[in-house]
């Protein structure tokens, strides 16, 4: 078989000589396209041509200097100068534009050309009754659709190097300037900018390839575009990105491998296009084919099917008389430059260095299985960029499988909050703009000369601050967030109260909702915890929630003069804000309970190796000297002051990982879902640890202090504990939590295992016979984060509840939880049989 080869190889090269020599009369170029306009010949009418002159191509952007690039970058090569036309681009335009004062276009939506692929692929692919909607699950682009014409102006660009837009083929060959994706990006933003008027893009976005020209989108034009969403995309396919880099080069060598092009050198366009490299194509496609979709999927086809994608140099009856008939009609439609050089393209991308400087709005969207693109990269990607998420799933179809992401993520909270945060699904409720928002962040660097909390993290609206005093004198420093955009004098006025580790910053998903819906919220941060822990660093440590509840009665009340509000109180925050109700009801319109403190009772002692620990007593509250002498002998400050951060982020994500560094799911952490907030803390939580001591000691002994805190005011022998006292409240309740809340109940404290039978339903049947039955949501595969893992049912149910007392108990997701249940959730960890009580992490 190999020396058959060799003397096909020789007859080929032979051949070839003879053919060169013959054409040296034809012209330099040629005369006709040798490739297609449009993938869709049937949509090429409607695509149309933007051309922009004297536009340099593979010259070195300088992104802090945008005039600089104006025309294509320093150091690049006009198409012009090497004799041939202007630098061209292609588009396919749709929607009802909307224009600002000025006349511009304010709410594009840019969707951009994968690999292959170019505007009408992609419209084939997306729009409304076209062929290739089943392939994506069902159209995205048209009236009342995801991306809805009605409201927006949808913009399908081809990319430089294919179908429509200049490429090799068009006459230069190999004299084609090496163009990147900048000059791709760039290129087409001329077109929306000069031909189409374009002054706002609401949404760039696109598959692939299109996926990875939207993080160019951003990094490069961060006011122009609001919001990224790449799509099975890439921040770095050279050696960072090291299987997309040996796929494409396989792919690339697979080219070069061809006979024409060894005898040739690639410059092949004299001859006729029957007689170009068009086996390399074959082959190259062949390479890029068999890890398209997923092995064990791609093999369940069965020979037939498959046989259609294999190479073969000479035709083999033996492989079927189908076998490479997809390649071969690939062959017809693509010159083997053209791919050569979009190979060559992925060999100087590397943007992640770039990445902590985005400040478009991200979603990155990946296939979980993907095997050219891999999707811990994309993990890493969206980790980098500041507020950036990951939404990802697992398909049989793996890369492929980007058509219908939008399709298949639409019920997903990540996916589906990102979309209405940027305004691509429509929300009527919102009243006014948040005009103060911004995206929070951390540096990941911190200064420790600095103070972690007011210089390294960037809150979502203003901190203000203001000094306040509890009923035992002691004066308190509050940062706090006061925001409202309506104009009435006496605003609904929501006080959001954070748990314990947290901080006021980390609601702010919660804050902007309810702000755009006509609410004041004031998210005050403990005294020692987050924004109030610089000003109150030298303040005695030992303090109790009732301290906290009289400083922050002072804020809201006394400084602030809002007499009445409903407050929200997460984790610790939630007994926080039911102690609120029992010593100031008359301050409380309302209560939202997310995962709750406080609805349980504890031991005032603990035994441990034989001897009784008062870890709970409240006769200790400021002697830190006996509380130092309850909770030493478990080590708990000190192991929260010596995580690592790998530690702290596979904690956080509900993982765990033996000496061998291999990693399981565990049964308790914060996040199910990698949300902006999510993110927020988990930085949060990394980076304080090498930015300033105190304040992170400060942190770590709180963190330990306020168990105390809950636990100190639930003790089982004390007659007028707060969990005996809540029938008292009369305030309406709104209480939720997580199917697979971790930390409630407590169960390394008290024995209890159970959350519906011991603190749910309980608390349900006690305040209903007091006259005050609550409203209680469970929220499915959601944990102890509810406002982080489902950010927008959370926000709306939270709203729904103020303005009207009601919420959507129904929702689909806990529908969809009670039909067709996936398995248990996640339960608490046992107490240990002896040592240290294990679970105490929250």
């Amino acid at each position: 078989m190999r020396n058959k080869l060799a003397g096909w190889r020789s007859f080929v090269r032979g051949a070839v000589s003879v053919m060169l020599t013959l054409s040296l009369t034809c012209a330099a170029y040629a005369q006709q396209p040798l490739t297609p306009r449009s993938v869709n010949d049937a949509l090429d009418k409607m695509k149309l041509t933007y051309e922009v002159k004297n536009f340099k191509i593979g010259g070195k952007y300088d992104l802090a200097n945008a005039t600089s690039f104006e025309n294509g970058a320093e150091g690049g090569t006009t198409l012009e100068s090497l004799g041939a036309g202007p630098a061209r681009t292609a588009y396919i335009a749709v929607g009802t534009p909307k224009k600002n004062n000025k006349g511009e276009i304010i709410n594009a939506i840019v969707i951009n050309s994968y690999y292959s692929g170019d505007a009408t692929a992609m419209y084939t692919n997306w729009y409304a009754g076209q062929a290739g909607n089943a392939f994506s699950g069902g159209a995205l682009v048209g009236p009342g659709l995801l991306f809805d014409t009605d409201r927006f102006y949808v913009v399908f660009v081809d990319a430089l190097g294919l179908w429509g837009a200049s490429k090799p083929s068009d006459g230069l060959g190999m004299k084609f300037p090496v163009y990147s994706y900048y000059d791709v990006v760039q290129l087409n933003y001329r077109l929306l900018r000069d031909k189409l008027n374009i002054g706002q893009v609401v949404l760039a976005t696109g598959a692939s390839m299109g996926g990875t020209q939207a993080y160019y989108w951003g990094l490069m034009y961060p006011g122009f575009v609001k919001a990224v969403m790449p799509i099975g995309g890439a921040s770095a396919t050279d050696g960072e990105g090291p299987v997309a880099a040996w796929t494409f080069q396989l792919a690339k060598a697979a080219l070069e491998s061809d006979p024409v092009w060894v005898e040739t050198k690639g410059d092949y366009y004299k001859l006729p296009k029957d007689q170009h490299p068009n086996k390399g194509v074959e082959f190259h496609w062949s390479m890029l084919s068999l890890t398209g979709y997923q092995l064990n999927y791609r093999q369940s086809l069965g020979w037939e099917a498959v046989s259609k994608e294999v190479f073969t140099w000479k035709d083999d009856p033996r492989m079927g008389k189908d076998a490479g008939a997809n390649l071969k009609r690939l062959a017809s439609q693509f010159d083997g430059v053209d791919l050569w050089y979009r190979d060559t393209v992925g060999e100087i991308h590397n943007i992640n260095k770039l990445l902590p400087g985005m400040q478009a709005r991200t979603l990155v969207v990946h296939i979980d299985n993907d095997q050219w693109l891999i999707s811990d990269k994309a993990k890493e990607a969206a980790q980098l960029i500041p507020g950036g998420q990951y939404v990802g799933f697992p398909d049989k179809t793996a890369h492929y499988a980007v058509f219908k992401a939008p399709n298949s993520l639409k019920t997903n909270p990540t996916f589906d909050t990102f979309m209405r945060d940027i305004g691509v699904i429509s929300d009527k409720t919102i009243v006014c703009e948040a005009k103060n928002y911004r995206s929070p962040k951390i540096n990941m660097k911190p200064d420790p000369n600095k103070s972690f909390w007011k210089d390294e993290m960037v809150s979502p609206f203003p901190v203000k601050y203001a000094k306040v005093k509890d009923k035992r004198g002691v004066e308190w420093e509050i940062g706090y967030m006061d925001e409202y955009c309506g104009k009435a004098s006496n605003p609904p006025t929501l006080v959001v109260v954070h748990g314990k580790g947290a901080f006021g910053a980390h609601y702010g998903y919660l804050i902007k909702y309810a702000v755009e819906r006509g609410y004041r919220v004031i998210a005050p941060d403990m005294p020692q915890w987050g924004m109030s822990g610089p000003g109150n660093i030298d303040k005695p440590m030992t303090r109790t929630l009732n301290d906290v509840r009289d400083a922050f009665h002072a804020l809201v009340v006394g400084k602030l003069g809002v007499n009445k509000a409903f407050y929200h109180g997460h984790s610790l925050g939630g007994q926080t804000v039911i102690g609120y109700a029992m010593l100031y009801p008359n301050a409380v319109q309302g209560l939202i309970l997310e995962g709750p403190a406080g609805l349980e009772e504890y031991p005032k002692s603990i035994e441990m190796n034989g001897k009784s620990y008062p870890i709970c007593d409240p006769s200790i509250a400021y002697d830190l000297k006996a509380w130092n002498a309850a909770y030493e002998p478990m080590g708990l400050v000190s192991s929260e002051i010596n995580k690592t951060p790998q530690a702290v982020e596979d904690f956080f994500y509900f993982r765990k990982r033996d000496a061998a560094g291999n990693v399981t799911a565990s049964p308790a952490g914060y996040f199910f879902n990698d949300t902006e907030y999510a993110r927020l803390h988990t930085n949060q939580r990394i980076a304080m640890m090498t930015g300033n001591k105190r304040e992170f000691e400060q942190w770590a002994f709180m963190f330990t202090y306020d168990l105390y805190s809950i636990c100190s005011e639930n003790v089982k022998e004390d007659p007028n504990s707060i969990y005996k006292r809540l029938p008292t409240i009369k305030a309406p309740i709104f209480l939720t939590f997580g199917a697979k809340e971790p930390f409630i109940p407590g169960t390394a404290l008290n024995g209890l295992t159970d959350m519906a039978k011991t603190i749910v339903i309980p608390f349900k049947q006690r305040m209903t016979f007091a006259g005050n039955p609550p409203t209680i949501k469970v929220y499915p595969n959601v944990g102890h984060f509810i406002h982080t893992d489902v950010p927008y049912e959370f926000a709306k149910d939270t709203v729904d509840f103020m303005r009207s007392g009601k919420v959507d108990l129904m929702s689909a997701d806990v529908i969809e939880a009670l039909i067709n249940p996936v398995g248990e959730g996640a339960a608490a960890p046992a107490a240990a049989s002896s040592g240290k009580p294990s679970g105490l992490a929250k």
